[in-house]
């Protein structure tokens, strides 16, 4: 039954329910021209069925492509859920609120001209932000490309796209800030025979953002799988409640991001007059909300195969069939480095195969069913009938390589195993057919084209079904208290004013510490061997100013240290506060830890492996704000030093859960401050125990 027509299935609640699902539509500047921009809906919506009114607009036409024109919104005497914008943009704000008194509760602006373009431009899109704020109506761009939903054929979009191809029904939805990009996306799936259900083009996110985009699609029954094309996030909260809420609904998101370069970052800053965001902060959001990022449009098909055919692994271990040897070999080959298995078969599995197989084959795993499929195509179900009695296999991985002549008992032969088994089938056919390959995934089965894309696909939506786990469990989580511009940061305090504040706070343990002044004797409980460092709030790097002295083993050493550093000072010019003394602790392990704030995302963990190889060989992870013990705990084992951690060798080993309760501990403290930035390098570990041996805290005012 059409949505449209079934008031009881409308989501009215939603605020973009009468742009997606819009009931009427009116195209503002309407053109007789089915090829200009304004022209273009109107042609896509009566060529596509479009179950709605469509209502052109144009005081200088009478008639529009065979509908009555009106001379302005106002005029139509029928509600209007949608209008539609497509003029220069110093008229749109007006149009905008004629639209308004006259009840429109959405718009789609094609124009361009705003944020974009120059300060001008910002000022007049900055109103249209302010009109739809206080009118509670949607407005989608502006310089957009506009939206589209497949079931009720409502196509606001002058896109290309549909030129040469046939409006078709599907499960995948995407969201795009890039109209070109988004362009491409419904060709591609339109020419795949894989449709769409809606298809939003956000432009430069006056109002409607892709967070609200993803909200509503989360709760939209036709979409399956969420495609998105991100540069950037106004408000990063919202799209971390969103990707969230989709994790929570079994809902994949599938997302590119770009900007991840300098150059990039630059493009699409001048692309939607967006700020350019930390790459590696929007890549941990993704991740940590559950979304798989990809590189392309081509890796996203890829994923989305798997998934909208519910064909998704379901866990590591595969069985390869393949009428190639070569081929099975490059397949194990092409598996491992994403650790999916290729597991010996049983002893009975194996002894089940041998009527079914010829005789010259012997049942491993690949299995090799060479070239005899030729004669006998329905061994290719015997056989995986028989494998399948292994309930503890997780897919079955056909390889075939042309074979035209014998593509219809392929498919056959294929749909019919796929009805009977407890797994996915996933087929890689090297020169398949289009008409082979839309059959076989009617039925169920996606089908890739060569090994690399098989393989890569199946390991990115294992990770996926991991992630939607692990959220599902933990259910949703709270988020950091929204900023309220940005506080300035104050200079930073030295390691002796900065430890006394961790300190006080009791937020994370410490080695005894003195603060000596040139005379000053040996303190009494000091256990040797020593570090001093000498102490100013504008010598942030004391190693390299030859500030910091180590192994230090007496009460004589110690004096001459503490006048070594305080010359050292003095040469510098220095405001010194003294020589910070400490012991020097016996430990097992070096982490970096640094906390801050983000502009964007807010209060930020970075958990890095320390140690002098470090700046070599960078292994870092980061974690948004609050985090659980359970997080920082996933963020050290997904480090790859937690081998390390873990006793690689003999090595002793840290206690990782006691140790990311501290870490959680003081994540949380951190979330209370006024501080910037807190920079603990190193943080040592050593069983169930850390400690900070140096801390470069920036509070704010």
């Amino acid at each position: 039954m059409n949505k449209l027509s079934n008031p009881s299935l409308s989501t009215a609640t939603h605020r973009l329910e009468a742009l997606l699902n819009a009931r009427s539509v009116a195209i503002v500047g309407a053109s007789t021209d089915p090829l200009k921009i304004t022209g273009r809906p109107i042609a896509y919506m009566q060529a596509n069925g479009y179950t709605g009114n469509i209502y052109p607009v144009n005081p200088g036409r009478t008639e529009v492509q065979g509908l009555k024109c009106y001379p302005s919104i106002s005029a139509i005497s029928e509600p209007v859920d949608l209008a539609i914008i497509g003029t220069a943009a110093a008229n749109v704000e007006a149009y905008i609120q004629e639209g308004i008194a006259a009840g429109v509760k959405a718009f789609v602006v094609f124009s361009s001209g705003f944020a974009e373009l120059d300060e001008s431009g910002r000022a007049m899109q900055e109103r249209l932000t302010a009109l739809a704020q206080a009118h509670n109506v949607a407005i989608v761009g502006p310089n957009c490309l506009g939206v589209a939903n497949s079931r009720s054929g409502l196509i606001a979009t002058f896109t290309t796209a549909l030129e040469s191809h046939e409006l078709l029904r599907g499960n995948f939805s995407f969201i795009s800030q890039s109209g070109a990009l988004g362009a491409y996306w419904m060709d591609i799936v339109l020419r795949n025979s894989i449709g769409f259900a809606q298809w939003i083009t956000t432009g430069n996110e006056c109002n409607v953002d892709v967070a609200e985009a993803i909200d509503f699609l989360v709760d939209d029954p036709d979409t399956q799988v969420i495609g998105l094309y991100l540069e950037d996030a106004r408000n990063t909260r919202a799209l971390r409640r969103s990707l969230e809420r989709a994790a929570l609904a079994g809902k994949p998101v599938i997302a590119i991001k770009a900007g991840s370069s300098q150059a990039g970052a630059a493009a699409a800053a001048s692309h939607t007059g967006a700020l350019a965001g930390d790459d590696a902060l929007y890549d941990t959001c993704l991740k940590q909300y559950g979304a798989l990022r990809v590189d392309s449009l081509t890796e996203m098909m890829d994923a989305a195969r798997l998934l909208l055919h519910n064909a998704t692994p379901l866990g590591p271990q595969l069985l390869v069939m393949s009428v190639s040897g070569g081929a099975g070999v490059l397949i194990a080959d092409a598996c491992e480095p994403h650790n999916i298995q290729l597991p010996e078969l049983k002893p009975e599995i194996k002894e089940a195969l041998r009527p079914v197989i010829p005789s010259f084959v012997h049942p491993n795993n690949p299995l090799d069913i060479t070239g005899h499929v030729l004669q006998d195509t329905p061994m290719i179900a015997r056989a995986m009938r028989t494998v399948s009695a292994d309930k503890d296999l997780n897919a079955i991985v056909l390889f075939i390589g042309m074979m035209h002549s014998i593509a219809d008992s392929f498919v056959d032969a294929l749909a019919e195993a796929r009805r009977s088994i407890h797994c996915p089938i996933i087929v890689i056919w090297v020169g398949a057919m289009d008409e082979s390959i839309q059959t076989l995934e009617h039925a169920g089965i996606p089908v890739f084209l060569d090994i690399p894309q098989a393989t890569t696909a199946m390991a990115r939506c294992l990770w996926l079904s991991k992630a939607h786990r692990t959220i599902q469990e933990r259910g949703s989580t709270p988020l950091p208290a929204p900023t309220v511009g940005a506080a300035r940061a104050l200079a930073p305090l030295s390691e002796w004013q900065g430890k006394q504040l961790l300190r006080q706070h009791k937020a994370l343990p410490l080695p005894q510490s003195w603060l000596l002044q040139p005379g000053d004797p040996c303190p009494v409980a000091a256990t040797f061997p020593l570090v001093a460092k000498l102490q100013a709030p504008d010598l942030l790097h004391k190693s390299d100013a030859g500030g910091v002295i180590l192994h230090i083993n007496d009460a004589s050493a110690l004096e001459a240290a503490v006048h070594k550093l305080h010359d050292i000072g003095r040469t510098l010019k220095l405001q010194m506060e003294g020589v910070l003394v400490e012991p020097m602790l016996a430990y097992d392990h070096e982490l970096l830890l640094g906390l801050r704030q983000d502009p964007l995302f807010g209060p930020v963990l970075t958990l890095a492996r320390g140690g002098v190889e470090a700046e070599l060989d960078p292994d870092v992870v980061n974690l948004l704000l609050p985090a659980s013990a359970q997080d920082v705990e996933q963020a050290l084992e997904s480090l790859r030093c937690a081998a390390l951690l873990h006793g690689y060798r003999g090595r002793p080993a840290a206690d990782i859960p006691a140790i990311s309760q501290h870490i959680a501990k003081l994540c949380a403290w951190f979330e209370q401050q006024a501080l910037r930035e807190v920079e603990i390098n190193p943080l040592v570990v050593k069983g169930d125990q850390i400690f900070a041996l140096d801390a470069l805290i920036t509070p704010t005012q």
